[in-house]
């Protein structure tokens, strides 16, 4: 039997899924994780960690040095065939481990640059790829000229972290302020990592999102295909609903996807799955940002369920040393949207059976109840529901979504 080891855990789709790849593959699972509680906590975690995962080490999943130490203690009792993590905080240190034990892996450096936004635009400034005017800034007087520099409205983010955590389109120099302060204000991002000191000043891009799922190996970098996105949130840039594959002409898929390509080709990805996010504006793809791991908010088994397999099992297979000769061709379209309400204390829900009977709505969930709160739209975390469609295309998938969607509502009341 082979032995592989996770990192941690995305829990909005892709780690789930790895883990029951890995499992369905006949894999033996080590689960590397620093606390089980946050897991426990997501629907379905419990299951999957009880039906999935062999053995559990604790140790600061975080930081090389504590992460090293318990990988190398596995690997000594029982050698491992494969080490990978789909979190997007750990998938630094678990590429340094992997390498230090000379098993499959991309290359460390490439995924340390793809995990900082700004040295991702940097890098991709060198290479001519397309992308927003932008400055990096230390301090927040820097960060108010920059953004009279790349224009107003501008975007501030932290460099370091995902979700949309402290990306705010911003139209004043006091907006800016205010943003990099709340970045300022916290020494370490979400996983409890110190924070970078840079901070990313952008022009704010005008146009639609979508994402490009791409495949890289010893072939190259190969696009799975082009996910169709819609954001919300005012100022902010949440993810309200994914459709897969795109409905987009052919034409513009493929500047999209070679936009892409390069983009990922420049930082030097070499091995698994990458979640490039792009606008389409008027002077064609500009790159958001690339995510060295596979795409959260359901994305992969959005994929999944267009391909009619698993996307997570070709990825624990390249890291098992087996080629993907043939990538998967959609033969479905399926879609996601999110659900959102006014912030307040929830006083109703309603409306959760009618959408669950709308055509090729595979779920229809609301994860609040009357008593709780629905929280502005800040960051992903911020939904608190979704529906979930198959249809034979993209573009019915995502109208069905859309209109299941529409008939859950989730009455609330300021206090």
């Amino acid at each position: 039997m082979k032995r592989i080891g996770f990192v941690e855990s995305n829990r909005a789709g892709s780690g789930f899924a790895a883990l029951r790849a890995a499992r369905a593959l006949g894999l033996h699972v080590t689960f590397f994780s620093s606390g089980l509680e946050r897991y426990h906590a997501t629907p379905g975690g419990t299951e999957v960690l009880e039906d999935c995962v062999d053995e559990y080490v604790s140790c600061a999943t975080h930081e090389l040095e504590p992460l090293l130490a318990a990988v190398k203690a596995v690997d000594a009792r029982q050698p491992l065939d494969a080490l990978l993590s789909v979190a997007e905080y750990e998938v630094v240190p678990t590429a340094e481990a992997a390498r230090q034990l000379g098993l499959p892996g991309p290359d460390p450096a490439a995924i340390r640059l793809a995990r900082t936004k700004a040295g991702q635009r940097r890098r991709w400034a060198e290479h001519g790829v397309p992308g927003p005017a932008f400055r990096v800034v230390t301090t927040i007087a820097d960060a108010v000229r920059a953004a009279g520099e790349v224009g107003w409205p501008c975007v501030v983010k932290a460099v370091d972290e995902t979700s949309g955590a402290h990306v705010v389109r911003c139209t004043t120099p006091g907006e800016v302020v205010a943003a990099v302060a709340a970045i300022r204000a916290e020494p370490v991002n979400r996983r409890g990592q110190t924070r970078a000191a840079e901070v990313l000043v952008e022009e704010c891009l005008a146009g639609f999102e979508v994402s490009v799922e791409v495949l890289a190996g010893a072939g190259g970098v190969r696009v799975l295909g082009v996910t169709d996105k819609v954001v919300g949130g005012r100022n902010r840039f949440v993810e309200l609903g994914h459709s897969f594959p795109t409905a987009l002409p052919d034409d513009v898929r493929r500047e999209l996807e070679a936009a892409a390509v390069a983009a990922t080709t420049a930082v030097g990805f070499d091995l698994g799955i990458a979640h490039v996010e792009l606008k389409y504006t008027a002077a064609g793809p500009k790159l958001v940002e690339i995510n060295p791991r596979p795409g959260g908010a359901r994305i992969t088994e959005l994929m999944d369920r267009a391909f009619g397999r698993s996307t997570m099992e070709l990825l624990i297979r390249q890291y098992l040393g087996e080629p993907v000769a043939e990538l998967p061709v959609p033969a479905a379209g399926a879609a996601i949207r999110y659900l959102t309400a006014e912030p307040g204390v929830v006083e109703n829900v309603s409306g959760l059976e009618i959408a669950a009977a709308v055509p090729g709505v595979c779920e229809a969930v609301v994860s609040v109840g009357p008593g709780e709160r629905v929280h502005p739209l800040r960051v992903n975390e911020d939904r608190f529901g979704h529906v979930l469609v198959t249809a034979a295309g993209p573009y019915l998938a995502a109208r069905l979504a859309e209109a299941a969607a529409q008939q859950i509502v989730v009455a609330t009341r300021r206090d």
